[in-house]
């Protein structure tokens, strides 16, 4: 996967895009959260069949899966009888010459698909994500070479990228006060308490969220009681805050949703198909569609859809509607192909 010069081959159905010399499998990932069509949802045995067999893989005792092919690495965790994967990294740090985050923004700037940088790391590195792929990038402060760029990034843009307004304790009291209070009251108690500028209310849902996700019961606490109930309806309310701050859209909203368990599986796969911003007759594929500027919303709502019927698929052995398992069924047929 690396030729002679250090630099990952550059070519799929996107390196026709104005870019400079050697930097066409750089802004690839960052467009598009993937290494020739290879990204963080497909399993060890899909990965092989796109990058080849020419890898080194170790496994921790953890359940965890690393497989490295020079300086793309994948990662996976076990679940069940499957592997999860977990993430998907460019290791830029390895070059020689070193990848400059300058050259990299000028191009993905020239192919309209620019960085926004997060808050700093607060240990050297200036973080940047691209929010539609998912992709998040690593610089150094000091010298601007690029260190390494992920797909999911665990940092993200706006408030989810900010420090807390609170230390964690005290977003947990709060969150503790909000879950004993009825529903007007919890509203009562947002109208008095939340700042008028938007930004910064933006910023308090988003922590509260976090607070709560903290907190909530397990499975088994939901299922036999302890306040389960109580806990769901919180984390429903505030992500439903959050959303309509702007901190989610409605793909994040509904993952978070499937994530923590604050619906039954068969309500939360519902919600999941009914987010989805496209049918299937629609939506675009990575055989039907360039990553460009002019398709941007068809390619997010590929995106959206490939996200939503992940979410989905993970709940399938406990939904009872059969038309909902088939529809999701459906959609994971397609999963390979989406964005």
């Amino acid at each position: 996967m690396v030729p002679e010069a250090g630099v990952p081959e550059a070519g799929g159905p996107w390196a026709a895009r104005q870019v400079s010399s050697g930097m066409a499998f750089f802004t690839d990932f960052v467009i598009t959260g993937s290494v020739r069509g290879a990204d963080a949802t497909h399993a060890p045995r899909e990965v092989t069949g796109l990058l080849g067999d020419e890898f080194t893989e170790s496994r921790t005792g953890r359940g965890q899966l690393l497989r490295c092919y020079d300086l793309v690495e994948v990662a996976w965790e076990r679940e069940g009888d499957t592997w999860r994967g977990l993430y998907i990294t460019v290791q830029a740090h390895r070059l020689a010459p070193p990848l400059q985050l300058g050259e990299l923004a000028e191009d993905l700037d020239r192919a309209g698909f620019p960085l926004v940088e997060v808050a700093p790391d607060g240990v050297g590195c200036r973080r940047f994500v691209r929010a539609d792929s998912q992709v998040g990038v690593l610089v150094d402060e000091e010298n601007g070479q690029v260190l390494a760029m992920t797909a999911p990034a665990w940092f993200a843009p706006g408030p989810r990228g900010e420090p807390s307004p609170w230390p964690r304790e005290a977003g947990r009291d709060r969150v503790r006060h909000l879950v004993g209070l009825g529903a007007a009251e919890r509203e009562t108690w947002a109208r008095r308490r939340q700042p008028e500028e938007a930004g910064e209310a933006a910023r308090r849902w988003w922590f509260l969220w976090v607070s709560c996700r903290q907190l909530l019961p397990g499975d088994g606490e939901r299922r036999y009681g302890h306040g389960g109930a109580a806990w769901q309806e919180l984390g429903l309310w505030l992500l439903g805050s959050c959303e309509a701050a702007g901190v989610l859209d409605r793909t994040d909203t509904v993952c978070e949703i499937v994530r923590y368990g604050l619906l039954d599986p068969d309500a939360a796969v519902r919600a999941c198909l009914d987010a989805v911003p496209v049918s299937r007759a629609d939506v675009a594929t990575r055989e039907s569609t360039s990553y460009t500027r002019e398709n941007l919303m068809a390619v997010n709502a590929s995106r959206a859809a490939k996200r939503l019927s992940l979410a989905a698929g993970g709940l399938l052995p406990r939904v009872r509607d059969r038309a909902l398992r088939e529809e999701v069924a459906a959609w994971l047929e397609l999963r390979t192909r989406l964005m």
